[in-house]
């Protein structure tokens, strides 16, 4: 039985064309590709969990490595990026975020104990100095790049920048979160710094290159004092959302994809369909030829002949009817074949049959476990598959209209609510710091965002502050 073996990144493809069997063996988990690991498992021992190779992370000295070869964002991300759902989706997030930005507003109770927002007075200095810092170009920069951060890693560095006098912090400076290690704790149970290098985990603490900046605890009751008192011009305000069981670094929640397999299920479909498709035999018709068909259409050139000399006149036959049946310009043309009427004068006999093969492409194999396997990344990345129109199956939120995608998004936005308060809370150090809320005790930074409406609100789209 002849066999066609296809190699491939993650998986390699076996076409069986004598039995009809298509094989995808998974040659490799796609996460152990990632980690470039010299001794591997056998497929199928268990989901592609980013495994470390603790060869390339021997002697951490006073980093706090992130996963247990360091380089956990890194591998996470270049298998993330792998697949053509989750960036897109994890860059909707980062925008949901951030929504329109921030406003700086007095916030204050009604007559009624409703809640209610009044603008900053006009013409305060503080006032100009508030709208100065949240409008600048760098501020927006550092909601874009944490938000991102937020979204992959459920961690953010972001580096507070301060004056030459040390009496203002004037710039909220985003460090990647992926280029950011702790230190190690100290005997108090301190992590007083971290280390910044862009090359991790191919580098140290010692090589010239890794800059160590001092790290803020934001769990201290006199932070405020204590960045006045120290001497340094700069320093990391940590920012995290927190998972059980990590006290360093964050686990971001979508991370179950990995462990759990579905994202294997996600990127097996396409690979198995790419070789499928690229390397399928193309097969339209099968010609049945009886065996004394030939001694009827040659005669004696046939009969008498030497086996290489009938298979000379097969072949001919086959390349001729080929290209009658593939020439364009053949189109319509008719194929004449012999038949033989049998001895009841009821029935004749075929010498040829021209029987059309049903494409199996066609039958949208796999389909279903990709639109699965799709479904779930959506739910462990927390985002309603409306927002991003994805229709599956008739059992994975086929609705996907313009009430669905609102009430969606405004589900989402309260959701969303903790990593939005994560992300403005350097901010509300720096109003401490640089007295703001001294001169405005019931300043609050909100969201800016803009919400779709019905038909019968007169507007399509509606601003507004959370």
């Amino acid at each position: 039985m002849n066999e066609h073996f296809f190699p491939g990144d993650a998986y390699d493809v076996v076409l069986l064309p004598g039995a009809g069997v298509s094989l995808a063996l998974e040659n490799d988990q796609p996460a152990r590709l990632i980690a470039g690991a010299s001794s591997l498992p056998g497929p199928g021992t268990r989901p592609s969990v980013v495994q470390p190779d603790l060869a390339r992370f021997a002697g951490s000295g006073d980093i706090m490595p992130w996963g247990e070869s360091n380089d956990f964002p890194q591998r996470i991300t270049e298998l993330y990026n792998r697949d053509p759902i989750i960036p897109p989706t994890l860059g909707k997030v980062a925008s949901m975020l951030i929504g329109r930005g921030i406003k700086a507003v007095l916030e204050d109770i009604d007559q009624n104990g409703e809640e209610l927002t009044r603008p900053l007075p006009a013409g305060d200095p503080v006032t100009a100095e508030i709208t100065a810092f949240i409008s600048n170009i760098r501020f927006e920069t550092y909601l874009r790049e944490m938000a991102a951060d937020a979204a992959w890693f459920f961690n953010g560095f972001p580096e507070l920048l301060l004056s030459k006098d040390r009496k203002k912090i004037v710039q909220l400076h985003p460090l990647n979160a992926e280029e950011i290690r702790w230190c190690r704790m100290d005997e108090r149970g301190n992590m007083p710094h971290v280390y910044l290098n862009a090359n991790w985990p191919h580098c140290t603490v010692d090589d010239g290159r890794t800059v160590k900046i001092n790290a803020l605890d934001p769990y201290r009751w006199d932070a405020v004092d204590w960045l006045r008192e120290s001497s340094f011009y700069n320093c990391v305000y940590p920012i995290s959302y927190p998972t059980p069981g990590k006290r360093f670094y964050s686990l971001a929640h979508h991370y179950s994809l990995v462990e759990s397999g579905w994202l294997d299920v996600h990127l097996a479909v396409p690979a198995f369909k790419k070789y499928l498709l690229k390397n399928q035999m193309s097969l339209k018709y099968h010609l049945k030829v009886d065996k004394n068909y030939w001694s009827t259409l040659w005669g004696n050139d046939y009969t008498a002949a030497d086996n290489a000399k009938k298979q000379a006149l097969k072949k001919g036959w086959v390349d001729k009817i080929t290209k009658m049946l593939t020439n364009v310009e053949n189109a319509g043309a008719m194929l004449m074949t012999e038949i033989e009427q049998q001895l009841d004068g009821k029935s004749t006999k075929d010498y040829v049959q021209l029987v059309p093969l049903t494409d199996a492409m066609k039958d949208g194999k796999y389909i279903e476990d990709n639109l699965e396997a799709a479904a779930n990344i959506f739910y462990a990345l927390n985002i309603d598959p409306t927002l991003v129109g994805f229709a599956g199956g008739e059992k994975m939120g086929a609705r996907s209209g313009g009430s669905d995608k609102r009430e969606a998004y405004l589900i989402a936005l309260q959701m969303l609510a903790p990593f939005r308060q994560m992300l403005i809370e350097p901010l509300s150090f720096v109003a401490d710091y640089n007295g703001w809320k001294a001169r405005f005790p019931r300043l609050r930074f909100c969201w800016r965002d803009t919400l779709l409406t019905t038909l019968d609100t007169g507007a399509g789209t509606q601003d507004r502050l959370t």
